[in-house]
């Protein structure tokens, strides 16, 4: 076993172990206190754990022994079916979770009660299970469990539970006769159910990629561990929908599981990490396993760290919360299992965030993941000095590990090689004049002269372009596949963060048995890119046609083609030091009504349109594919070519940016208002909607940060039409070309 997993032992060299302990204790001691059992009703849908009124999920308070009535964070109280069926699921998952909680403090402490409990409730979900029927009340689409509508929450919750009955085995705890034949039939009733839904998911559906069979996976190392079964678990690492298989296929070269989802990637990690615990228990070392295309548990946990904002918060890319309490404790675990066995320190910048989102500035203290498996006196706070953790990613032995195919930028100032520019070529990105992009994936060691923090990742298709400024700009373009059942419609979707402050993130996804997840989140409309004919794009995948990075500038083009039928858009992005050109176009083969959508965090004020035409403001902008969600709060119609205007702004302490738009003629800018961050919808987000009804559409804006806008100006001539930029210091042209966006200047490179 893991030196991370020795929980009595940190107590004797970490300060915050021992407050945590004090703490669990506490919390223990209530559960004893109120003779909490297992439910005797099986589980629901977590999902459909929300309100009505104002899609939020519901307060769940895990120390009520039983509830029926049901309360939003606003005052709404719900009640009955499918209220009760989904906070079943979080008893269910907190009463495993006291499993695992009582069995630490026990491996601390060594006080008998509460390793009486952490049996008890073992004992206790033995003796029912059986009792649970077959859920008769599951969807169609799911594949049934006993404790809960889905064997998917059944996989999860038995991770935990028998992650508690090992930490308990561990401590030298034992069952008499009776209990372990319980047991038993418990471990094989759930052997057999977890084996059969891998059959059906892997081979008689043919969906083997599913996140679902991670989980699956897991339950079963987790159940081999018990038992001891060693050869078993080997086979499942080997065979066709075993753990190297799903590596191989459910997560894409650059790392990125393939859904394109932040939340299900940690979802699967967090599986794989389990199931390499549970192969750990049987002499198997699976931490550094590694799919086809190099694919590994390593890398996974690196591209989480390269997407992080400068504070350590995930983009909600796809289905996914925005904040949760589950989510935020599933990051925790993750991230401190990855520091302790591949001892990254990078990864205490993803901790610091979820610390400080479930805990304020405690940090670690009072954290049941960080006394699991937490190791090092850093105690979860930045700033906080920490102890010498095993290896670095920077270092180029011992702890050494790769990045895997996370693809970083380097700039060559010249290519040495033609096979270098016909290697860069295969991978489809351009190499022009003395500065060429190398795009290959590379060792972390090897990074060490990295000019640009920018990551792009051509597999699932998301960019980041980053300022070196701590106060700058970074802007994410997602152009990757669709994402199957979890992706949304967002092709080209533009995310920007003016330092550690998202200017326009990501909303998430509320629980699904909201309304509001099919008719809202996932829809063009609630993203920062392109609709036509007042429709959301078809689910497609867009593509990179030219990538560029250097110290001082970035610059991307990416296309759908796919997005919608007889249409091509196109997105270019270049970012300086001191703004970010957003420069869009739009080629349709019939007219069409053309929106360009941008919702912003914070308070704006449009500047600039004194001259404009007010239009008559639209109270029904229609009732598909979310637009029935987007309420106009006042209309500009444009008449005028090269007009700028301004939007600025700002949170409730701060300006945040300021957006600087050029007019065309016939084009109507909207100031609209729609449901906000999917934590909580009912606070409405802000947004500027540009529209136009043509067969060619051009949309330009230019985001910097600050009060003061660049001024632009619109240029015509017969050579071409460009835009020049001016901070009142220095003045840039840029121009539109068939090879991409140009600047206008006596470079060959550019020209």
């Amino acid at each position: 076993m893991r030196d991370w997993m020795k929980v009595n032992a940190k107590s004797k060299f970490y300060p915050w172990s021992v407050q945590t302990i004090d703490i669990l204790k506490a919390e223990l001691d209530q559960v004893i206190d109120r003779r909490l059992d297992v439910p005797v009703d099986p589980g629901g849908w977590w999902h459909q754990y929300v309100c009505p009124e104002h899609h939020t999920e519901l307060v769940f308070d895990p120390l009520e022994a039983d509830c029926s009535t049901f309360r939003c964070p606003y005052g709404c109280e719900v009640e009955g079916e499918p209220y009760r069926g989904a906070w079943l699921v979080f008893k269910h998952q907190a009463m495993a979770r006291y499993v695992l909680q009582s069995a630490a403090v026990y491996a601390d402490t060594g006080e008998k009660a509460y390793a009486d409990l952490g049996k008890k409730l073992i004992v206790r979900y033995a003796e029912q299970f059986p009792l649970y029927p077959v859920h008769p009340d599951a969807q169609p689409w799911m594949l049934k469990g006993r404790a809960f509508y889905q064997a998917l929450t059944e996989a999860i919750w038995a991770t935990t539970l028998l992650r508690g009955y090992l930490l308990l085995e561990d401590a030298q705890v034992s069952f008499d006769e009776a209990d372990r034949r319980k047991i038993n039939r418990f471990l094989h009733m759930l052997e057999s159910s977890m084996t059969e839904y891998h059959h059906i998911l892997t081979r008689e559906r043919g969906n083997p990629e599913n996140n679902y069979t991670a989980w699956l996976i897991a339950a079963l190392f987790s159940i081999y561990a018990v038992q001891g079964e060693t050869e078993k678990l080997r086979q499942l690492v080997v065979k066709e929908g075993g753990l190297r298989h799903h590596l191989s296929i459910a997560v894409r070269p650059d790392q990125l599981e393939f859904e394109g989802s932040i939340y299900y990637h940690v979802f699967v990690l967090r599986a794989y990490l389990i199931a390499a615990e549970m192969g750990s228990r049987v002499g198997e070392e699976l931490f550094s396993l590694r799919g086809e295309q190099g694919q590994s548990m390593q890398g996974m946990l690196t591209v989480l760290v390269r997407l992080a904002d400068p504070n350590g918060f995930l983009p909600a890319l796809h289905d996914g919360p925005y904040c949760r309490v589950p989510y935020a404790r599933e990051i925790v675990e993750i991230a401190e299992i990855g520091l302790s066995v591949f001892g990254d320190k990078s990864y205490q910048r993803l901790l610091d965030n979820v610390y400080r989102e479930l805990n304020g500035e405690a940090g670690r203290v009072g954290m049941l993941e960080a006394l699991l498996y937490g190791t090092g006196h850093w105690d979860g706070r930045s700033g906080v000095a920490s102890s010498e953790t095993k290896g670095s990613h920077r270092e180029t032995a011992g702890g050494v590990w790769e990045v895997g195919d996370i693809i970083e930028v380097r700039v060559t100032r010249e290519v040495q090689e033609a096979g270098d520019a016909e290697h860069a070529n295969q991978a489809g990105h351009e190499l022009e004049g003395n500065e060429a992009w190398d795009i290959e994936g590379r060792n972390e060691n090897d990074l060490s002269d990295l000019c640009t923090p920018t990551v792009f990742l051509p597999h699932s298709g998301l960019a980041l372009l980053k300022s070196q400024h701590s106060n700058g700009l970074q802007a994410l373009v997602d152009f990757g596949p669709h994402g199957g059942s979890h992706g949304h419609f967002d092709k080209l979707n533009l995310m920007i963060h003016v330092g550690n402050q998202p200017l326009s993130p990501d909303r998430g996804t509320v629980p699904y048995g909201s309304i509001l997840k099919k008719e809202w989140y996932p829809h063009t409309a609630c993203h920062n890119t392109v609709s036509v004919g007042g429709r959301s794009q078809n689910p497609a995948e867009g593509k990179c046609i030219r990538y560029e990075s250097a110290s001082n500038r970035s610059y991307i083009w990416v296309q759908a083609d796919e997005a919608y039928d007889q249409a091509i858009l196109d997105r270019h992005l270049i970012l300086t030091e001191d703004w970010l050109l957003d420069w869009f176009e739009v080629e349709l083969d019939e007219p069409a009504v053309v929106d360009w959508w941008f919702h912003y965090v914070g308070m704006g004020q449009l500047s600039g349109l004194q001259n404009a035409d007010q239009g008559r403001v639209k109270t029904d902008l229609g009732n598909e594919d979310g637009y029935a969600y987007v309420k106009e709060r006042c209309t500009h119609v444009l008449s005028q070519d090269g007009l700028q205007f301004n939007l600025h702004i700002a949170n409730a302490s701060e300006p945040l940016a300021v957006i600087s738009f050029i007019a065309f003629e016939g084009m109507e800018c909207s100031q609209v208002e729609s449901p906000g961050l999917a934590d909580d919808p009912g606070r409405l987000m802000e947004g500027i909607r540009l529209h136009r009804l043509d067969s060619k559409a051009r949309f330009i804006a230019v985001y910097c940060t600050g009060t003061e806008p660049l001024t632009l100006e619109w240029n015509r001539s017969g050579d071409g039409d460009w835009l020049s930029l001016s901070d009142g210091r220095t003045a840039r042209s840029f121009t539109m070309t068939n090879n991409g966006l140009k600047e206008r200047v006596l470079d060959e490179n550019l020209v």
